[in-house]
């Protein structure tokens, strides 16, 4: 039995007098079973079970966040998570939650997108469920107002992932990432706070009871209302997104972008080759050779390796020395790799597909690249290199460990970093603490908004997307992994979503402290290195070093302030 479903009927039948009471204990939890003799075997999380917590700032108010197991119906999987008030709802009565939207130019941003779950075993990207006009189907309909003590419930449903995965990880805006919420089958919870169900269980048992004492007298009153039910026939589409992964290594020289099914290496020609010569330097053979062993990952296919250039010579020029250069380094790659398992195919494309505009010589090195590709499965995997020193930095620098100041905006902000690994992954939690007493204001934390993409080109992100946060190590520098959401006429390169918070235009009163969890590239390391921003323009920037990396299966403690 699915509460989602048949406990209106329960309820509707008891109110009308159709149902005894106790069969709404029954479906309540109020039966009283024998045990049984396997009573005493530990059966594992169940669906009203409280698997995690976590507490979120929202609306000046802190939230504690209670996670429960995900739970199997047919072809989704269903998320429960109560909001309870850790001191009460404030002056005014009630809190509403926000932030758990996105600002998109593509795709619908609507109330609660931003919790997402994660497969990080196979790098999928799940999004909630949406009705026919494409909005998130959830229950209650009213569940972001806290107007009590007793708070309030979001059931979200989701695509369920192949029966062999028995966990995903949950991105909830304000907490770190819980690693792994089990995936359980049982009845899905009431989409009504359990409160409200224990009400209408109280108010179905004594109208019942006062029309047996009484059998004359009127029939339960109409405004005991059954508990809301999630309507898993409602959802149309529960969409994921195949989730990319950006590593740039050798001082930025080589920058691969992959995913389950397909991996492009970009190489800088200013590293592979001297000026308007398709000559590779000495250089260019650490470069070349991570190539190939980026290849060597990879099922045997066929390799395309592309030359581009900047607008500084005509067009015809450029195409010819784009294809001069693009198979040099093919030429390079078929010394490491077996060219029957993996043949080339060699183009030049000159100044024509630019990732930057041509306007500064920094734009212009960016357009002066190889690319390298390969449409095939993961065999394999390596680590990002960890060789060479950091990059320089002007700006804030710090020690994990010990809360650096941040002053942006007439606010002064404390910022903190742990990191974990998660199914190999890097996942660093940065703590961000309220220093001063505004409150009210909703100031954003501004350092963390990111207005453009790792990508370049004609990419797009969501206005208030938390990207400016990297892990360095060594010369080597990882992105947070991101998916792209959708393509338009406008935005013909599609928008990019990152596994991160979407929103970094959060309330964070005075004396709190918010969360903000970043998904990066797998990486063997005990400690790394947390950056925001370059540290060239922006008094904001910060750089945490040493920042240590917990061994796989250790979940953060909730936040505290």
């Amino acid at each position: 039995m699915r509460l989602h479903r048949p406990l209106r009927a329960v309820v509707g039948a008891v109110l009308a007098g159709v149902l005894p009471v106790a069969a709404l204990a029954a479906c309540t939890g109020g039966a009283d079973p024998t045990p049984s003799a396997s009573a005493s075997a530990d059966p594992g999380p169940q669906p009203d079970d409280v698997v995690a917590t976590a507490v979120i700032p929202v609306g000046g108010v802190d939230l504690e966040v209670r996670v429960h197991p995900l739970v199997r119906a047919d072809e989704h999987v269903v998320l429960t998570l109560d909001f309870a008030p850790v001191d009460g709802v404030g002056d005014e009565g009630y809190v509403t939650i926000s932030g758990f939207g996105v600002t998109s130019f593509v795709a619908d941003g609507s109330h609660p997108v931003n919790v997402r779950l994660f497969d990080l075993v196979n790098d999928v990207a799940h999004h909630v469920g949406a009705d026919a006009e494409g909005e998130p189907v959830v229950a209650p309909d009213e569940w972001d107002w806290v107007r009590s003590e007793r708070g309030t419930r979001l059931q979200m449903p989701f695509a369920a992932p192949p029966a062999d995965v028995d966990a995903l990880s949950l991105l909830v805006p304000g907490a770190p990432l819980f690693a792994d919420v089990p995936i359980v089958d049982g009845d899905v919870p009431s989409g009504a706070h359990p409160d409200d169900v224990a009400a209408a269980a109280s108010a179905a048992a004594s109208a019942s009871a006062a029309a047996s004492a009484s059998p004359s007298a009127s029939a339960p009153a109409d405004d005991v209302e059954p508990p809301e039910v999630l309507d898993l026939d409602a959802v149309v589409a529960a969409p994921t997104f195949p989730l990319e992964s950006t590593s740039a290594e050798l001082h930025g020289a080589v920058r691969t972008t992959e995913s389950t099914e397909r991996v492009e290496v970009t190489l800088g020609s200013d590293v592979l080759f001297a000026f308007d010569s398709a000559d590779l330097t000495p250089e260019a053979a650490d470069a070349v050779a991570l190539v190939a062993q980026r290849l060597a990952e990879r099922e045997p296919g066929t390799v395309q390796v592309v030359g581009h250039t900047d607008d500084q010579a005509d067009d015809g020029y450029n195409l010819d020395l784009s294809q001069r250069r693009a198979q040099a380094v093919a030429d390079a790659l078929a010394a490491h790799v077996d060219a029957s398992a993996y043949p080339m195919r060699v183009e030049g494309r000159g100044e024509q597909e630019p990732v930057a505009e041509n306007v500064t010589e920094e734009d212009r090195a960016l357009n002066r690249r190889v690319t390298v590709s390969l449409t095939s499965t993961v065999v394999t995997r390596t680590d990002v290199t960890t060789a060479g020193e950091l990059p320089p930095f002007d700006a804030h620098v710090g020690t994990a460990g010990t809360p650096l100041r941040v002053e942006n905006w007439a606010r002064a902000w404390e910022v903190d970093a742990s990191a974990r690994r998660v199914h190999g992954h890097v996942v660093v939690d940065l703590t961000v603490h309220a220093a001063d007493e505004e409150d009210g204001l909703g100031w954003a934390v501004s350092f963390l908004r990111g207005f453009s993409s790792h990508r370049g080109g004609d990419t797009v992100t969501p206005h208030d997307i938390t990207a400016r946060g990297t892990v360095l190590q060594g010369a080597s520098r990882l992105f947070p992994l991101d998916y792209m959401v959708g393509a338009d006429e406008t935005w013909p390169d599609g928008e990019w979503f990152t596994a991160s918070d979407l929103d970094a235009g959060a309330w964070i009163d005075g004396g709190q402290t918010r969360t903000y969890s970043f998904v990066y590239p797998r990486l063997d390391a005990d400690a790394v290195v947390f950056q925001v921003g370059t540290g060239i323009s922006s008094g904001d920037d910060f750089r945490l070093l040493d920042v240590p990396v917990a061994p796989e299966s250790v979940t953060p403690s909730p936040v505290a302030d």
